[in-house]
């Protein structure tokens, strides 16, 4: 699974800009039927793309070793330094900031999206240990198969046992960690949204080879795009990973595949599309280091912007191309820096295992 596909790279772009465009104002202030539409699929999407490039034949201490150093690292680096910061600047109870980082749930976190990257580094070791035991008993993508439905079901009802919990009885962790939503944090790095993350991740593996040769058939991107809207608008569900909301199941789930479908159709149409497609592929090169930053640029543009305009909706939109570029700014002077690189972006162990990032 070495190949480097535009198309995938293409899809990250899109996808990240969802995530930007999810956190924007514009969405985030009602959570109306954007909202829904890109929260149904945008998460799935990415795990999905995780699995479709994941190198199972990799020995487990070279993939450990990797992911920790293109996951954990910025994660622990980022917000150590944010917590410095915040600590000496603001007051920060430092005993709690620490805590809630090594909780490192979306509640217990102030940069809220990095919840992801240790979640993801959880997920990636048990796909890869699935997909081990698979090759070990010969089971070929059978095994797989079948843990993509058992821990999507098991997913789906331990975040639903999660979030109908008693948050009264949570009032102490709340303090202990600095849980800013008082509501359950769920279980550390996330631990209790591991099935639905790990199945959408063995689910991108199994489809590797129809995702590399995926090629758009207009008829069927019809026909998925009609579904897509049609369970949108009579039921109308959507997942919110963070918040611990996975709809009705099967609706849920179609809805995120379809979505999944179609972005990754147009996805292969904009491969030819010149410089728009060299743009998204190379927002999805850096998806990883707009995953970091995005959210407190954006907000951040979007406050100073509001003491001058009262037109919300363009300070928004003007706050969303922050989220975006400032980090691709950001991004090109790590690359200079020995050092900030060093701490902020991955090593190249293998070219394999480069090539999954």
């Amino acid at each position: 699974m070495s190949e480097r596909n535009t198309s995938i790279d293409i899809a990250k772009g899109l996808g990240i800009i969802l995530v930007v465009f999810g956190h924007n104002w514009i969405i985030a202030h009602n959570h109306g039927e954007l909202f829904r539409i890109i929260f149904s699929f945008h998460m799935p999407l990415f795990f999905f793309l995780s699995g479709a490039v994941l190198h199972q034949d990799t020995a487990f201490r070279d993939f450990l070793v990797f992911k920790a150093d293109a996951l954990l690292k910025p994660f622990f680096v980022v917000l150590s330094a944010w917590g410095l910061a915040r600590i000496v600047l603001s007051g920060v109870d430092a005993h709690t900031y620490v805590l809630g980082m090594l909780y490192a749930t979306g509640n217990t976190i102030e940069w809220v999206p990095l919840w992801y990257l240790p979640h993801l580094f959880l997920a990636m070791l048990l796909a890869w240990s699935v997909l081990h035991l698979a090759n070990r008993v010969h089971a070929g993508l059978l095994l797989p198969v079948v843990c993509i439905s058992i821990l999507l079901a098991a997913g789906i009802v331990v975040t639903r046992i999660c979030s109908q919990l008693d948050v009264q009885q949570f009032a102490s962790l709340h303090l202990w960690l600095g849980n800013r939503q008082h509501d359950f944090p769920g279980l550390p790095w996330s631990l209790d949204l591991i099935g639905i993350s790990t199945a959408f991740i063995l689910l991108g593996y199994v489809m590797h080879d129809y995702v590399m040769r995926f090629r758009f058939q207009s008829w069927v991107f019809i026909v998925a795009l009609l579904l897509f809207a049609a369970l949108h608008f009579f039921f109308d569900e959507t997942i919110d990973l963070n918040m611990r909301q996975y709809g009705t199941w099967w609706i849920a789930t179609a809805q995120a595949m379809l979505g999944i479908y179609l972005l990754l159709s147009v996805s292969t149409c904009l491969q030819y599309a010149g410089k728009l497609g060299m743009l998204l592929a190379y927002l999805g090169n850096s998806s990883l280091f707009i995953m970091i930053f995005h959210s407190w640029i954006e907000w951040k543009v979007f406050a100073l912007l509001a003491r001058w305009s009262s037109y919300d909706y363009l300070n928004a939109s003007l706050a969303l191309l922050a989220g975006l570029l400032i980090p691709l700014l950001l991004l090109s002077l790590v690359k200079k820096h020995k050092f900030l690189y060093i701490l902020l972006l991955p090593k190249a162990h293998t070219p394999r295992l480069r090539a999954e990032t």
